[in-house]
């Protein structure tokens, strides 16, 4: 690095250390739990999702899950004003089963070449754009985990699994191995799930629809769809080809952004979930969880790579609250075009 760079970056290393409350950031050292809650508020707000799903700090690694699911109504009669033997009984109104989290140690280490600090020195805010930009990528890895997780293995291989695969355990796999039947995959067809004229579902609505129906009545409370990017931008065209001649017609749709619900649910897109998948649940029935004081940093000069690199870890995991709130189509079994043999891809 330049002279320059040099003091600027000390100058930036005593600041964090300052926040942190530590005496140096060259050194691994255990975040303190005020400022692990303010970092992660941070990492979760740079996405709008993880906003709106439930994030928790828990004590243990493996335990009982924070948030509470209902199991049916709590409001009854007893008959005890027409039968002297009878008596009010109270129900339990949580998880029949009992069931567990877990979490795994994650790393998130990044570095920044000198010639590029270098470069970013004349910026004032060039530490701060840093920051930001390190904490959405955080932000984005824990959701396309989330979606794509399919185990925790001692060594992950980003190149293998560039959508972190072997990281963690996310929430569709956390269906698939709890409530298999929740995770489909089969129409009329084993393995296919057609949509469109003529397949399992005429349209998107009715296959959303039909989801929705898989929830038990009760249980059917601020439900959304999240849907796939292949399936909206599918239903978008033939919208577009639909009124392609009705300017006026295609401005509203530009105006309404295409379809703002599916089978009378508010309908999303998500970052990185699966492009022809389909799913049904509340933002609150899917939950990230970190063990509090678990969050390791630090932060070091290399002058054998020129670069600088920063260190963090932590013990994070995925966590279905209620198993019988949620239900989705794989992505892989949904197909949505024929050929003119009549096959469907």
């Amino acid at each position: 690095m330049r002279e320059n760079t040099t003091k600027l970056f000390k100058e930036v290393l005593k600041g964090m250390a300052v926040r942190y409350g530590v005496s140096s950031m060259l050194e691994q050292f255990n975040v303190s739990p005020s400022v692990e809650q303010a970092l992660y508020d941070e990492i979760y707000e740079s996405a709008e999702f993880l906003t709106r799903i439930n994030r928790a700090f828990v004590r243990d690694k493996v335990g009982q899950p924070v948030f509470m699911g209902a199991n049916g109504g709590v409001t009854q009669r007893a008959g005890v004003e027409t039968d002297d033997t009878a008596e009010r009984q109270t129900r339990d109104v949580l998880s029949l089963r009992k069931r567990e989290y877990r979490l795994y140690e994650v790393e998130c280490d990044v570095h920044i070449r000198w010639d590029t600090l270098d470069t970013w020195a004349r910026f004032k805010d060039f530490v701060q754009r840093y920051r930001n930009h390190v904490k959405q990528m955080i932000a984005l890895d824990i959701i396309k985990c989330g979606w794509h997780g399919i185990e925790a293995k001692d060594k992950s291989d980003i190149n293998a699994n560039p959508l972190l695969q072997d990281v963690n355990v996310g929430w569709l796999q956390l269906v698939r191995n709890e409530t298999a039947h929740r995770a489909i995959k089969d129409g009329k067809q084993p393995g296919e799930i057609r949509i469109g004229p003529g397949g399992d579902y005429e349209n998107l609505d009715q296959a959303v629809n039909d989801l929705k129906s898989g929830i038990p009545v009760h249980k059917r409370t601020n439900l959304i769809a999240i849907i796939g990017d292949d399936l909206t931008s599918h239903d978008k065209n033939k919208l577009y080809a639909k009124n392609a001649h009705t300017p006026s017609e295609k401005s509203k749709i530009e105006m309404a952004q295409i379809v703002e619900s599916y089978g009378g649910l508010h309908s999303y897109q998500v970052p990185f979930f699966p492009s022809r998948g389909v799913l049904v649940t509340s933002f609150d029935n899917l939950s990230h969880y970190v063990q509090r004081d678990s969050t390791r940093t630090h932060v070091m000069n290399n002058p054998k790579k020129k670069q600088i690199e920063d260190y963090l870890s932590r013990n994070d995991g995925y966590f279905i609250e209620d198993p019988e709130k949620i239900i989705f189509f794989e992505s892989e079994a949904v197909k949505i075009e024929k050929d003119d043999q009549g096959n469907w891809s």
